[in-house]
């Protein structure tokens, strides 16, 4: 097979345009991340065809695309007008006809709606009450023959059979063959089907058939049954959607294309041993990963899913790693992510009021945090005060991309680095050549069993390029705004971003230019966002290089526990002249200002990141009603003692409470902003954490802890004492840059430098290379081209001299 891929511009010239004109392509989630790119990537080809190959009058190609909600749609709708106004400006938007719109260069694409589901007869339950829920699972039950009094055995015998004939995708094609194409002459079968759909994650998690089942008493009786039960159906699910999309590739479909994932980002290790038996590491940091080994049967599942769907002739494309930004979203409020809205029913239905006014709007506010002991806290309940749209949280710019959700810059900037993600533009363009025109004649991106292995791809770096846009860049370094939301799934990334967040805020704060506000400043015109962003100055790593962590944890803790603004005054004192306090329009804009800055202080605990400090000797934690490392609410003032207490008693480890309890800290992303360090080499709570566990106070004392490391290995570390210590590290090796070097080097120039070459302190440069160092990178081969393992470089010894010495004698 020939290596090098024929040229875009000569398979577009060639291509029979006659014939595809006449095509209708189907994209099963595509207003999804990767769907929908494939789609706006296929009318972009066409409309190249067209400049190339003029169409006749009645040639109009159709393009459909499902999602699951009309909110999906719209947002679809919306990437679409846009892309459209963004390419041809607004005097050649879509024109609406029927069901779709009609494209100035004659594509009609088609929006319908379609949602894969386990048991496709049985109504979405996420959003009904418990009772109604109750009632819709007993009228389906009812409705495949059998009802919630009867045995176990036979209620999932219905559901077997009925998931069994289900034969959801090919139903749905057919329905919109016969229905909507009866008037397109000679139409037999569509150009080309796309899933876009996760398949393993639904396969997995089918949602729809574990909440039916927590409404049958009889299949909870026992946890080992239904475990079991589940599971059968599972995999009977697995064959129903694989017999599935083989009728539509036999009977159907030209092709048959789905956006496979292998559900870690391919975020582990494989080794092998004597006897050829595969084990597996995973290395992802994004995702709870040191709780959930499930991932790596995750894994292995999609794996197999691979096998079975290459088998029917089904072509699957593999996605290393994906994440696509659909969405730039400004000032617009953040949802609360499902898990949490879950707790949050659940504690309703427990009689359990976290605020003291009624909440039914599931977006993120700020809320003023409490202070709770760490050790032997009350056992109080709480309550959380809302003042609903004033208190809802709006970054300046979030992210939205598909089933990953809404994230920060900061988020997408480090996800990037330390996935090596292949950007959705890349792979929606693939998938829609092959859908189009055919796999690659020279050198097929299909191997002879129908897989697609796409492995890192290089047009990330115009994703970097998208994201050092200065209005993102500025959301990265202004303080403000919130670094990590909570829709990435992982609490230690949240923590590490957000401790960043605080280092930068107190900077800002300290070098806040208070003296230029003028003295007679009209209150109701001066945008203290404004000021505090052009009067103030970026942190940059020459900055932390000069701190002394008991100075900086004390004046973190006045940043964390001001509860007022004018608590944070000692932070952005008036410099210049004593007499600036006479004026006081002046003084009532800085306390605007600090309003700002706690307000942002605030938003950390309540995305559910608590922030740990000491005072008077003792050690607090600040947070808000959801604890995300642990993923518990703050119900009571004792939530997190008794969480810890709960599950240490469960582990059954040796380790002490204390080794417990800081292995969690270490892991699950607290901001701990102690001058102390704790280091930490255990990924779980299923290893004797017994001197697993270490503690430092001073650099030495962690220079040494961390020099006696397995080289390599995994280790994380919380404390500000190892932030600094990591930070500074870092700017030792980036400050060896050294131009005339050129390429040779490779991660010291990732962090960018101001016009003075200062080196400016961007989180999601920083949050990726603490994964890098802390041995959570991506395997490529090529990895060390962004970091080295460990905080510091080792050094080899210097032996030079004893040669020399052996030389002479």
């Amino acid at each position: 097979m020939r290596h090098k891929k024929a040229r875009f511009g000569t398979r577009v010239t060639a291509a029979d345009a006659a014939e595809r004109y006449g095509d209708v392509h189907v994209f099963i989630g595509g207003t999804g991340a990767v769907g929908g790119t494939a789609l706006l990537k296929m009318l972009s080809i066409y409309e190249e065809m067209m400049a190339v190959h003029p169409p006749g009058p009645d040639d109009v190609p159709v393009l459909v695309a499902t999602g699951k909600s009309t909110l999906e749609i719209r947002l679809f709708l919306d990437r679409l007008f846009r892309y459209q106004d963004a390419r041809y400006g607004k005097d050649a938007k879509p024109t609406k006809i029927r069901d779709g719109y009609l494209t100035h260069s004659g594509i009609f694409v088609v929006l319908e709606y379609f949602e894969l589901r386990a048991l496709d007869r049985l109504p979405p339950l996420d959003d009904l009450e418990e009772d109604a829920a109750r009632a819709a699972v007993t009228r389906y039950l009812s409705e495949i023959g059998t009802d919630t009094d009867a045995p176990a055995n036979q209620i999932v015998e219905a559901l077997a059979s009925e998931i069994s004939r289900s034969r959801p995708i090919s139903s749905y094609l057919a329905r919109y063959r016969d229905s909507k194409l009866t008037k397109r002459p000679g139409f037999q079968r569509y150009r080309c089907v796309f899933n876009g759909i996760p398949l393993p994650s639904f396969l997995s998690y089918p949602r729809d058939l574990d909440a039916a089942a927590a409404h049958v008493p009889a299949l909870n009786e026992s946890m080992a049954y239904l475990k079991e039960s589940m599971e059968k159906l599972k995999g009977m699910l697995v064959h129903a959607i694989r017999d599935d999309l083989e009728i539509v590739k036999r009977d159907l479909s030209e092709n048959v294309i789905i956006a496979h994932t292998t559900s870690v980002g391919g975020m582990y290790d494989e080794t092998f041993d004597r006897d050829g038996k595969p084990r597996r590491s995973i290395r992802l940091g994004f995702s709870h990963s040191a709780k959930d080994e499930a991932l790596i049967d995750k894994q292995r599942f999609a794996e197999k899913l691979t096998k079975e769907y290459g088998d029917v002739g089904v072509k699957v494309l593999i996605t290393a790693a994906a994440i696509g930004i659909d969405e730039v979203r400004i000032r617009r409020t953040v949802p609360l992510h499902s898990g949490l809205k879950k707790l949050l029913r659940q504690a309703k239905r427990e009689g359990e009021e976290l605020f003291a006014e009624s909440v039914t709007n599931p977006i993120v506010a700020v809320v003023r945090p409490l202070v709770v002991p760490i050790s032997d806290p009350p056992s109080e309940p709480v309550h959380f005060k809302r003042k609903r749209e004033l208190d809802d949280l709006r970054p300046t710019y979030s992210l939205r991309s598909g089933e990953n959700g809404i994230f920060s810059i900061s988020n997408a900037d480090a996800l990037y680095r330390v996935m090596r993600v292949a950007s959705t533009g890349e792979l929606g363009l693939m998938l829609a050549m092959v859908g189009l025109l055919g796999d690659d004649p020279q050198s097929p991106w299909f191997d002879q069993d129908n897989v697609c292995y796409y492995t890192e791809g290089d047009n990330s770096r115009q994703v970097f390029e998208f994201l050092s846009q200065p209005m993102l860049r500025e959301a990265q370094i202004n303080g403000l705004d919130p670094l990590a939301l909570q829709d990435l799934g992982s609490a230690k990334h949240q923590g590490e971003l957000h401790t960043l967040a605080l280092l930068i805020l107190l900077h800002r704060l300290e070098t806040l230019d208070v003296s230029a506000i003028p003295p007679y400043v009209e209150l109701d015109r001066f945008d203290a966002r404004d000021f505090f962003d052009r009067y103030s100055r970026p942190l940059t790593l020459d900055d932390i290089d000069a701190w002394d962590v008991e100075t900086v944890a004390r004046k973190l803790t006045i940043l964390v526990t001001a509860d007022e603004p004018e608590q944070l005054a000692a932070l952005a004192p008036f410099r210049l002249h004593g007499h600036d306090a006479l004026f006081q329009a002046k003084v009532d804009a800085r306390t605007k200002i600090l309003e700002l800055v706690r307000r942002a202080v605030w938003a950390i605990p309540s995305l559910g990141s608590p922030i740990v400090f000491e005072r008077d000797g003792a050690a607090l934690m600040r947070c808000g009603y959801f604890i995300a490392p642990l993923e518990t609410l703050l119900a009571r003032t004792d939530s997190f003692d008794t969480w810890l207490r709960d599950h240490h008693r469960a582990s059954r480890n040796a380790c002490s409470f204390e080794e417990y309890r800081d292995f969690h800290l270490c892991n699950f992303g607290f901001i701990d902003i102690r001058p102390h360090a704790i280091l930490c080499t255990a990924q779980n709570d299923r290893s004797d954490l017994r001197g697993r566990v270490r503690y430092a106070r001073t650099e030495g004392e962690l220079r040494d802890a961390m020099g006696s490391l397995d080289l390599y290995s995994y280790f994380t570390t919380c404390g500000l004492l190892a932030v600094l210590f990591r930070l500074k590290a870092l700017y030792s090796t980036f400050k060896e840059g050294d131009v005339k070097l050129g390429t040779l080097q490779e991660a010291q120039w990732q962090m960018p430098r101001d016009a003075q070459g200062h080196l400016l302190l961007v989180p999601g440069v920083v949050e990726a290379m603490r994964m890098v160092s802390e041995g959570l990178e991506k395997t490529t081969g090529t990895e060390r081209l962004d970091g080295s393992w460990g905080y510091e470089r080792r050094h080899p010894p210097n032996r030079a001299h004893l040669l020399i010495d052996g030389l002479h004698k």
